[in-house]
């Protein structure tokens, strides 16, 4: 019988969670406690590489969807990286792969992630005391 393995690695911002093998019924609980405990912060944004998975079921996009309804709902999103065969047909066949933030590999996916979650810095000189902003390249002062 097939089964499911998962790993995961964290990175700021985003979880990685690798999978390989069947999504399934028998799998689904293990999966969602898996999810549960491996997250760190609710706002991150989850990465789930694809690439090993063989199928997925009902159950098993019920999993990745209650994932994706807690991201969104903290402002994070759910990635799927390199997803193929039977899985991607499942996606696509149900619309949710319009739903779901699909990258070729789990480093495109790490970069869009990285766009979202690095902070925005004031520019150099721009909040510095006793001066304004006058445009580029020109502090003005106060």
């Amino acid at each position: 019988m097939p089964s499911l393995s998962a790993h995961h690695q964290h990175h700021v911002g985003a979880t990685v969670i690798s999978l390989a093998g069947e999504i399934d019924l028998a799998c689904a609980p293990g999966l969602h406690h898996f999810i549960a405990q491996v997250r760190r912060h609710p706002t991150d944004h989850l990465i789930f590489d694809m690439a090993e998975v063989t199928f997925m079921d009902s159950m098993g996009l019920r999993v990745l969807l209650d994932a994706y309804t807690l991201a969104e709902r903290h402002g994070g999103a759910v990635h799927l990286t390199a997803l193929h065969g039977a899985p991607a047909r499942l996606l696509s066949i149900t619309g949710l792969d319009q739903r779901f933030r699909l990258h070729p590999s789990t480093g495109t996916a790490l970069a869009a992630v990285a766009d979202t979650v690095v902070p925005h810095l004031p520019a150099p000189g721009g909040d510095a005391p006793g001066f304004e902003d006058d445009g580029p390249g020109r502090a003005a002062s106060a």
